[in-house]
């Protein structure tokens, strides 16, 4: 039989309070996530819906290129000046001052194709949220033009100094339509310029016949 020995005595072990003396120490304080209020959310929101507003004026702006309204007033601006220039015409001729009849019968067919063409541009300006004033409108019309053509009819040169002055007029016209038809990207708008520039050409050839 083998000899029984006593148990070895076990050694105590130390009791650990060292978390009473020596708590850990507390967690920081992290940033609050953002769905843990209504406030921050809202806040977020409305930040990313503003950057969308930003991006959207962004990609509007190099997609839809420059506004096409000052070319277009521009164009009512021209339309009303001869409208101005062909009334005076029409009362010189009634005055019986040295005016031909070629002149006399372009001037009242430019008055005609102008007022239509005007009315058709304002409605259509109109429709396209396009405010113009009677005041805008008129920005065109010279005084020192008027002046020219009323020193011309006292001196005899009326009839030769409205031909210079309308062709002067009419190439300008021309040019403000090209411009505004190349910023304009409506298929109405742009067959209305085409139209009163197509129109313009006549009316050159006329004055020159």
């Amino acid at each position: 039989m083998q000899p029984s020995y006593p148990p070895a005595p076990m050694t105590p072990q130390p009791n650990d309070y060292s978390f009473i003396t020596n708590p850990a120490p507390p967690p920081k304080p992290g940033l609050p996530l953002p769905g843990n209020s209504f406030t921050a959310r809202l806040v977020i929101a409305l930040g990313g819906l503003l950057v969308l507003l930003i991006l959207f004026a962004i990609i509007k702006s190099v997609l839809g290129g420059s506004s096409n309204q000052p070319a277009l007033l521009s164009v009512a601006q021209d339309q009303q000046e001869i409208i101005h220039l062909t009334a005076n015409a029409a009362q010189s001729s009634q005055s019986q001052l040295n005016i031909s009849t070629t002149n006399q019968n372009f001037a009242a067919t430019a008055r005609l194709a102008s007022t239509t063409a005007e009315q058709q541009l304002l409605t259509y300006m109109k429709s396209n949220h396009m405010k113009v004033s009677p005041k805008q409108l008129n920005l065109k019309e010279s005084a020192a033009t008027d002046g020219q053509l009323s020193a011309a009819a006292t001196s005899g040169t009326y009839d030769s100094t409205f031909k210079q002055i309308m062709q002067n007029e009419l190439t300008a016209y021309k040019q403000d339509l090209s411009h505004a038809y190349d910023l304009t990207k409506g298929p109405k708008g742009r067959q209305l310029l085409n139209n009163d520039y197509n129109y313009a050409q006549l009316l050159l050839a006329q004055l020159n016949s």
